[in-house]
């Protein structure tokens, strides 16, 4: 499927905008057609920040990468520190070939710097050496580090990405961790016409990987392409920042190697200039790839120049308006990163002021829009103060994510959970908790942001309307993910915490706690993070359907009295009645038991 709509069928005759959104539906391969040959290296940081657990999962992610490749394709492995090496050089995917790949990975250990530039660009020449016209070139970069050795520059790089797609050696890339700079990996991957991942746990890594690779055999249309012809004096631009070629009229926006059955919208803004009444302005839009497997029909678009009158009073469309304001917002979102970054705090937030104001220039009433428009609004304060790693990463991978897909975001893989530490201070606490509960398998990613920075918090206890505008700031922070605040406050009722289900927030009272317990208040914190984060794992969890008042040692015990918190935390457990409750509200009994053990372990270590 292919067509294009813009959002107003008419131009005035001065100088004027209009978007136009086109819709492309890539067509499922023909049953029992032979997919094309791949070409495929997998670039792995084995720089010494990658020791232990993430090399060890990065691997383990080439392995079954390697597994997934048929005799016809060819595959290479290239790692790099201060060193590049290729512990296995571009083969043939026969089986005994794979078995031997295997091998060698398991020789694969950390160390020194990390010379990314030059991993990534061996890993280039190694699917290009044998590429022949009939492939798909892939190169796969992993890393979870800066480019801080031999070349460095991120404009170089690009540059030398957006050549290597021209040669057919297209690149994705995956970032991990805090460590690696996203703006870099982000631009690789766009000018390479590949896909960029943001994996905050080692353990994301297999299910990116494997998506990168079935997206790969997937493919039926290489190099595709979006070709806009106008008439001199148009300018088009890509709300979506797809790289284009331009040749007088014609520009031609790269969309990269598209799998079949993937959607795409394709978001452009014509400016036309000053023209007279009853004129008429076409442009052509049509579809291109090496092999052919888009619609050939090109679309025509014609704008007819009416009276300044009917050119107000023209409807628009709305879905058009909708999906230019989702992109028109990422963008902004990407620009403020930037500008955060560079520590350009002022400028930062005045970005986020004019992508608000222009939202609401052509909203046209549409309360979706307004809606979008507020959002950016209620952004400022956080894009205008030091943001932290993980926090510009979710912030840069949601953009960039919305701006690939028309608008619609990203998919992150598997429940995340935010602590928010209201004071400096706080933080040690909840990053010790954090990982005490992150390194259970099957919990939630359990991550922290840097302190609260907004307006101050009385001194005295925290009124309703002081946590829900708590739960709002916290709701900007990470989109999708669960949140937990932690404050030093009071709240009203003089209870520890308190639910706000429209924001999927919780707010927690630390004030009071050292008089309480003698335990270490990481404990607390993490039993705190668990209680709240189960909403993380089900949609149908409830702590009032498991509650009870029967003062059994159990994680969900109803307290009478605040002490008994400390009970639970030196004898808790999971009694056998919530354990059968468990997977009535879908929850994994292991991952609940597995998690209140680590609480406990926090609780036992006196630190």
């Amino acid at each position: 499927m292919f067509n294009a709509r813009p959002d107003r069928p008419w131009l005035p005759a001065e100088p004027s905008e209009r978007l136009l959104r086109v819709e492309i539906t890539v067509p499922r391969p023909e049953r029992g057609q032979a997919r094309k040959p791949v070409h495929l290296s997998l670039v792995i940081d084995r720089s010494g920040s990658m020791s232990g657990e993430k090399l060890r999962l990065a691997l383990e992610a080439a392995r079954q990468a390697i597994r997934t490749l048929q005799p016809g394709d060819r595959f290479s492995v290239v790692t790099f520190d201060h060193q590049v090496e290729v512990p296995i050089p571009s083969t043939d995917a026969t089986p005994g070939a794979r078995l031997r790949a295997e091998a060698a990975l398991d020789t694969v250990t950390a160390r020194g710097n990390t010379d990314l530039g030059g991993g990534w660009l061996r890993g280039c020449a190694e699917v290009g050496a044998h590429l022949p016209e009939d492939a798909i070139g892939r190169v796969l970069l992993l890393t979870d580090g800066q480019a801080n050795h031999g070349l460095t520059s991120p404009d170089e790089l690009t540059s030398r990405a957006r050549s290597q797609r021209l040669r057919r050696v297209t690149t994705s890339t995956i970032g991990l961790g805090e460590g690696f700079n996203e703006f870099l990996l982000g631009r690789l991957s766009e000018e390479g016409g590949g896909n960029f991942y943001f994996a905050a746990r080692a353990d994301e890594l297999p299910g990116f990987v494997g998506r990168e690779i079935g997206e790969v055999l997937s493919v039926v249309a290489r190099d595709a392409a979006l070709v806009i012809r106008a008439p001199g004096g148009v300018e088009v631009e890509s709300l979506n920042d797809y790289p284009c070629t331009r040749d007088g009229g014609t520009c031609s926006f790269s969309l990269g190697s598209l799998p079949g059955g993937m959607v795409l919208a394709p978001m452009f803004r014509l400016r036309f200039p000053a023209g007279a009444i009853a004129e008429t302005l076409a442009i052509d839009v049509a579809l291109a790839d090496r092999d052919g497997a888009l619609s050939k029909e090109p679309w025509t678009l014609a704008w007819p120049r009416v009276a300044e009158e009917q050119a107000r009073a023209q409807p628009a469309d709305p879905e058009v308006l909708r999906a230019a304001a989702a992109l028109d917002a990422a963008r902004a979102r990407r620009v403020a990163l930037g500008l955060n970054d560079d520590r350009l705090w002022k400028e930062a937030a005045s970005a986020l002021t004019d992508a608000a104001s222009r939202l609401r220039g052509y909203a046209d009433g549409d309360p979706e829009i307004r809606a979008e428009a507020d959002r950016l609004d209620a952004e400022r304060d956080a894009y205008s103060r030091p943001m932290s790693s993980l926090s510009k990463k979710n912030h840069y991978y949601d953009a960039t994510m919305a701006m690939k897909m028309g608008g619609r975001g990203r998919a992150r893989p598997g429940p995340r959970v935010l602590g928010v530490p209201t004071d400096a201070r706080l933080a040690p606490l909840l990053r010790t908790a954090s990982q005490a509960l992150g390194g259970v398998k099957g919990a939630p990613a359990f991550d922290v942001d840097v302190p609260f920075q907004g307006a101050p918090i009385p001194a005295g206890p925290l009124s309703q309307r002081g946590e829900d505008e708590l739960a709002a700031y916290a709701d900007s922070l990470d989109p999708g993910a669960l949140k937990v605040v932690f404050v030093e406050q009071p709240l009203l009722d003089r209870w520890f915490s308190h639910w706000h289900l429209g924001y999927r927030t919780a707010v927690i009272s630390l004030a009071g706690l050292d008089q309480l317990i003698s335990l270490p208040a990481a404990s607390f914190v993490a039993y705190e993070l668990l209680l709240y984060g189960l909403h993380a794992l089900s949609a149908d969890y409830e702590p009032a359907k498991l509650l009870h008042t029967e003062t059994l040692a159990c994680l969900f015990d109803l307290c009478q009295q605040k002490a008994d918190v400390a009970i639970k935390l030196q004898a808790g457990h999971v009694c056998a009645g919530c354990l059968e409750k468990l997977s009535t509200v879908g929850l994994d009994r292991d991952v609940v038991t597995q998690l209140w053990r680590a609480v406990q372990a926090l609780a036992q270590s006196g630190t």
